[in-house]
């Protein structure tokens, strides 16, 4: 079931810059200092590095470059350290190191009026990454967040605001969530809830956070990963594409001018790294691929209109092993443009423009953190795109919800509501809980079961139109019966509240 973020009210209603660069002048270069091994310093690329700065042109850009990239691991993609770089074709053909003092760095973000640089740092090859922010020319450097886990992929948000993924440890495994926090690191907290490892892909310009996780419970499809919104609340959780037709890992996407995603789908086990680009165009309700060779792409950003930067594999050869160049690639003639930058020696990867870009929409919060309840509320629960018409056929008698225990990694049975004649049903659900539900027949045999899970944040709540529902079609204009006792939902695993929300 696909459940976007809904008050009653609007629940209802549903149903009746010019981008201005650095100065050149701030740009500082460091000594000849280096903490990638196998790294000629700054500004002694000789014959090693290649650069056509025509592709640029007075755009300045910050990039990672690395020896090794390894697979799999968000934390360990670097394991023979990494540096940040800048290169601003206008100023230099040289690429300047902006983080000497690390043994990796990774995930630079630029701010939204092109003066600043967040990005992922670990000082040292056994500390913990952290969230650091400096200035474009690398100056003022400071240490944002200290997570006793490792803290990655940060985000800018509007109004004050990042976000970023925690991966911690548990019992041998690595579990990741997102978070969000003040731009000083503070009022620090979870805003993504249960098993899935989410993970930070970006910000889209309607202020939904764009975050890649897996769904466990799909079977056959273990391993995969799909791209899902949520608000900066942790609201409003929901797929953005329905992609369960191949095992694949979806990451590293970024957004074009008219709405369009570009991402990167590994269709293997993630034994090397990267992949296929694919592109899920504004409206379209699936990705096509825009690359169909052997994966050979690594974080594609936006540069201006359809027309990307990305780290493309080149072939490798006697004389210069396999790795990373930078080049441009027009997604709407589906091409690879000229090169960018390259390094005999050192991967370059995750560009970034250093340039004034425009901020995303805020949402303003409407969560009750008083509150210990969410609330779902589904129109029509016989409305399927995978049954036959758009329509279950069997008669629907109950809703199961099921939520998942992080103590003991399992799932219990929190009750079951009564499902009206026309589908529709409305429960009260423990807040920041993953839960998940099961469709009864009048004999209490599964009709159809959720295949992942969701939550409802405290005091949130949330509206669908029917059981993983085609969402190209709008839903019919009518009252549902469950709505006639509006203040009443079916109370599941919560007790009724002093201060009620209905």
């Amino acid at each position: 079931m696909e459940f976007p973020r809904l008050t009653p009210a609007a629940f209802i209603c549903s149903l009746i810059a010019l981008a201005a660069l650095i100065p050149s002048a701030t740009l500082q270069t460091y000594p000849q200092e280096n903490n990638v091994r196998g790294a000629a310093p700054a500004g002694k690329r000789g014959a090693s590095a290649r650069l056509h700065a025509q592709t640029l042109g007075d755009t300045a850009i910050v990039f990672v470059q690395a020896p090794v990239i390894a697979a799999g691991r968000l934390r360990a993609r670097f394991p023979e350290g990494s540096r940040l770089v800048r290169l601003q074709p206008s100023v230099s053909r040289e690429v300047t190191n902006l983080t000497p003092n690390f043994f990796a760095t990774a995930d630079p973000r630029v701010s939204f009026d092109g003066a600043k640089i967040l990005f992922a740092g670990l000082r040292r090859s056994d500390a913990r990454w952290q969230i650091w922010e400096m200035q474009a020319d690398g100056s003022h450097q400071s240490q944002i967040t200290h997570c006793e886990a490792d803290c990655l992929r940060p985000a800018y948000l509007a109004r004050e605001g990042i976000i970023y993924t925690v991966v911690e440890n548990k019992n041998g495994v690595a579990h990741s969530q997102v978070y969000f926090s003040k731009p000083d690191g503070s009022e620090d907290h979870p805003i993504t809830f249960g098993p899935g490892n989410y993970q930070v892909e970006t910000v889209l310009k309607d202020g939904r956070i764009l975050v890649s996780a897996a769904s466990p419970l799909v079977p056959g499809l273990k391993g995969s990963t799909g791209l899902y919104t949520l608000r900066h609340d942790g609201s409003g959780l929901a797929s953005y594409r329905c992609e369960h037709q191949q095992t694949a890992v979806r990451a590293q996407a970024t957004e074009l001018d008219d709405g369009s995603l570009v991402f990167i789908k590994n269709l293997g086990k993630q034994e090397k790294a990267g992949g296929e680009l694919a592109m899920i165009r504004a409206g379209a309700l699936h990705n096509s691929t825009l690359s169909p060779l052997a994966p050979v792409a690594w974080s594609p950003v936006r540069l201006t209109g359809e027309e990307l930067l990305v780290a493309r594999k080149n072939p490798q050869s006697p004389a210069s092993p396999e790795k990373f160049s930078l080049y441009t690639y027009d997604a709407g003639r589906g091409a690879f443009g000229g090169l960018v930058y390259e390094d005999s020696k050192l991967s370059s990867v995750e560009a970034a423009p250093v340039t004034a870009h425009a901020a995303p929409r805020w949402y303003w919060s409407t969560l009750k953190p008083e509150s210990k309840e969410g609330y779902f509320i589904c129109l029509d629960s016989y409305h399927s795109v995978d049954a036959p018409r758009g329509r279950l056929a069997a008669n629907i008698a109950r809703v199961r919800v099921l939520m998942y225990e992080d103590a003991s990694t399992q799932e219990r049975v929190l009750g079951e509501a009564p499902v009206e004649s026309d589908g529709s049903f409305f429960i009260a659900v423990p807040a920041d809980r993953p839960v998940r539900f099961e469709l009864l027949d009048p004999a209490g045999k599964v009709i159809r079961a959720q295949k992942s899970w969701i939550w409802s944040r405290p005091g949130e709540e949330r509206g669908c139109v029917g059981c993983h529902e085609d969402k190209s079609v709008a839903p019919t204009n009518r009252w549902p019966l469950t709505l006639r006792r509006f203040d009443t939902p079916t109370r599941l695993g919560v007790e009724p509240e002093t201060l009620a929300a209905h």
